[in-house]
């Protein structure tokens, strides 16, 4: 395998939806191969995840609905970037906002993609040590949010019931730094 990926021509290209998170387009494509794939795409702008961990070695989650999946969910603070928004910038506001905390020690941990399929979204994860609780309990949430602040060690979440993905990517990175040999 190379690290160069041969081209991929894109043969049109329309906007079916415009929202407020992400827009929806249809895409022709031609691979090298010649094959052609018609395709729905969801363009999102990116996103930053959270890995909080409290002097207990707890993951900080939020509880909220998701109406998608019809369910509360169990994840980590994480955000969608305003266009040209540093990701760092964007980490330190979702974890203040969903938690109420700071964090003193930052460092990015990886990227990922949620869903490549279908969607554009890249996801950075930030990993935030020697939390602080923020008088007054930091910046209000979004008007739209209703969250419960709930804490899990990265052993419970992986081992329980949460679904989301990029909370078991966090618990499951926390751990494999906590288990790695010392350099």
């Amino acid at each position: 395998m190379t690290d160069r990926a041969p081209p991929v021509e894109v043969l049109a290209s329309t906007t079916r939806f415009r929202g407020r998170v992400f827009d929806v387009a249809t895409e022709t494509v031609r691979l090298p191969s010649g094959l052609r794939q018609e395709l729905a795409i969801v363009r999102h702008p990116g996103a930053v995840c959270v890995a909080a961990v409290d002097d207990r070695a707890r993951l900080l989650l939020v509880r909220q609905y998701r109406h998608a999946v019809g369910a509360w969910t169990l994840e980590i603070p994480a955000g969608r970037l305003e266009v040209g928004e540093d990701p760092l910038a964007a980490a330190r506001r979702e974890l203040e906002e969903e938690t109420g905390h700071r964090a003193r020690a930052w460092r990015e941990l990886r990227r990922f993609y949620a869903a490549p399929g279908f969607c554009s979204e890249e996801l950075t994860l930030f990993l935030a040590e020697d939390l602080e609780e923020v008088p007054g309990g930091g910046l209000p949430c979004d008007a739209d949010e209703e969250i419960e602040l709930v804490r899990r060690t990265p052993a419970e979440l992986l081992d329980g019931d949460c679904r989301d993905a990029k909370s078991l990517i966090a618990a499951a990175a926390v751990t494999a730094l906590r288990c790695a040999p010392e350099t």
